[in-house]
């Protein structure tokens, strides 16, 4: 049976480009490369920023474009992957595109492909590049999906690269150790352009390859510096050759996090004012991180952090900003390291593992058997079998993957009347 390329919704849209490529994952530029020229969509707008990493990509990219949005600019935002929507991954000034314009998007592409296979997240990246490109905008944040040198987002033209942090994950694609992925993920880097990086003392890889490709350096406890300090963060950083010293409300998102994005946009001299900053850093929120809502019947309050972490370096942020919950709903996937995770996480005495119906999603006796028996462990087939069994008070946090966070979220959409975001 033929596609209808005109008639397709976009749901019919993305089964098709799930089953183009017999890899969810090829890396290598030269084959997108070549569709992106015919497209010219190397260049989505006046000003693009390019923002890699292990952790914090997210929240790096949310903030810059939250920042950019303040000074009454226009700006795109491509982020992945989604929670509830794929049109969560394109999106200008906060309003996701239309599935209208996606399936526009999808055609377009299909056109200019030719016989050149791309992947589902490839063929993603063309549409919004090539979206992003009629919408006169007046910047674009583009995270990339995975790893950098080789990511299909990773072929526009730049003017400044983000590295937010550098970590084990991913380790099929990236390597085995963080030297391997320091050199993948610095390989975003542009000669004669900024590579700011907020990894402290990041592995010697990264600085190396930024200086190979040319690039200029700024990194984190080097050339700009962040410190919690009660509920304010003291920021320091470069602007204009000079040292700035800010202090700003504590943030929603990592703090490090905002640290980065506020030197990348001094060295483009598009830093907004202190006051704006601090506003913008307090009202952030981005879903499925640090994500805290709270249940209060019967006089019992139960709390809820939400939180996508998924590998080492994430869990260990979440064990240092919570020390202690009273429990946990882990679900994970089956290329990463359940033990690694949970001994980072916060300390508790309750683990309820879930299974995730999803690709490479482990079963919750799956992820059982990986973990052992560090805790008092109980199972659950689903996030939603897990959340019914959730005690009426307490701290209780949901984390292990993007699929765990999606699935407690809907369940939270089904129960909206009971549950309060804070």
């Amino acid at each position: 049976m033929s596609f209808d390329t005109q008639q397709a919704s976009l749901a019919q849209w993305l089964q098709r480009l799930e089953a183009l490529h017999p890899s969810e994952i090829e890396l290598g530029l030269a084959r997108i490369s070549r569709v992106a020229e015919r497209l010219d969509c190397l260049r989505p707008a006046p000003l693009v920023i390019l923002v890699g990493g292990t952790n914090g990509k997210g929240t790096t990219s949310a903030l810059l474009s939250a920042l950019l949005q303040a000074q009454g600019l226009t700006v795109g935002l491509y982020c992945s992957p989604h929670i509830h929507r794929y049109n969560e991954r394109v999106q200008v000034n906060g309003r996701e595109v239309s599935d209208a314009d996606l399936c526009a998007g999808f055609r377009a592409v299909e056109a200019a492909r030719g016989e050149t296979s791309l992947t589902y997240f490839e063929f993603g990246t063309l549409a919004a590049l090539h979206w992003f490109k009629q919408q006169q905008l007046d910047a674009c944040v583009l995270e990339i999906g995975l790893g950098g040198r080789l990511d299909a987002v990773n072929i526009v033209d730049a003017d400044i690269s983000v590295v937010t942090s550098i970590g084990l994950d991913h380790q099929a694609w990236l390597g085995d150790t963080v030297e391997q992925i320091g050199y993948e993920k610095a390989g975003i880097a542009r000669a004669g352009r900024w590579l700011v990086c907020g990894q402290p003392q990041p592995p010697a890889t990264v600085r190396a390859t930024a200086k190979t490709l040319g690039a200029h350096w700024c990194g984190r406890d080097d050339d700009f510096f962040v410190q919690p300090d009660g509920n304010q963060l003291q920021v320091r950083f470069r602007q204009h050759n000079q040292t700035q010293q800010w202090q700003l409300p504590a943030a929603h998102i990592p703090y490090p996090n905002v640290a980065t994005a506020i030197q990348t946009l001094a060295l483009l001299e598009r830093l907004p004012d202190q006051a704006t900053v601090a506003a913008v850093v307090q009202q952030l929120r981005v879903a499925g991180r640090l994500q805290h809502f709270v249940r209060q019947q019967n006089g019992q309050r139960l709390q809820l952090t939400l939180d996508v972490a998924h590998n080492e370096q994430a869990a260990a942020y979440i064990g240092q900003q919570l020390g202690r919950v009273d429990g946990i709903i882990l679900g994970m996937l089956a290329d990463k390291d359940p033990a690694a995770v949970l001994a980072a996480l916060p300390q508790t005495e309750q683990l309820l593992v879930v299974g995730l119906d999803c690709p490479r999603g482990l079963s919750a006796a799956q992820l059982a058997e990986r973990i052992g028996s560090a805790v008092l462990l109980t199972q659950a087939e689903t996030v939603a079998a897990a959340m019914q069994q959730l005690p009426d008070h307490g701290h209780w946090l949901v984390c292990g993957s993007f699929y765990t966070v999606e699935a407690a979220l809907a369940v939270l959409e089904q129960e909206a009347e009971q549950w309060n975001c804070i």
